[in-house]
C-alpha cells in the first residue's frame, strides 16, 4: 500500500519516491503521475474518465484531493457519475486529503486517489 510522506505545494512524497505533478494512487500501493493539463501539473478538472478508472481498481474508499488552496474539483459529468454509481467518494482539500488516506490505509481500508498537488 502507498504511504504518503509528505505533501506541499507542487510536490507529493510517496513511499520515498518524490513526484512534481497530480497523482493518481491504486489500492494495491502503485502510483501514476495524473496526465494532461498545462506544464507540468494537471487540469483543475477531475473528468467522468478518472473517476471511471479508479472505480475500477477496487478500491473502498476514493479520495480526490482539490489541491491546496481547495481550486480543482469534479467536472458536472464526474459528480453525476460518482452518485450514480454509488462511489464512496471522500473529496477535500489535498491537505487533508493526504491525512485522510494515510489513516484510511493504516486501518486497512483499500484506498484510490486522485491529488492535485497545487492551487
Amino acid at each position: 500500500m502507498a504511504k504518503i510522506d509528505s505533501f506541499s505545494f507542487g510536490s507529493i512524497v510517496i513511499n520515498g519516491k518524490k513526484y512534481r505533478r497530480d497523482v493518481i494512487i491504486h489500492p494495491e500501493g502503485t502510483v501514476e503521475k495524473r496526465k494532461g493539463g498545462i506544464w507540468m501539473f494537471g487540469p483543475h478538472s477531475f473528468s467522468k474518465e478518472e473517476i471511471e478508472r479508479l472505480k475500477e481498481t477496487g478500491a473502498e474508499i476514493t479520495i480526490v484531493g482539490t489541491g491546496t488552496n481547495n481550486r480543482a474539483a469534479l467536472s458536472p459529468e464526474a459528480e453525476k457519475y460518482s452518485r450514480a454509481a454509488q462511489l464512496d467518494l471522500i473529496v477535500l482539500p489535498s491537505h487533508e486529503a493526504v491525512n485522510r488516506i494515510n489513516q484510511l490505509i493504516s486501518q486497512g481500508k483499500r484506498v484510490a486517489a486522485l491529488l492535485h498537488i497545487t492551487c
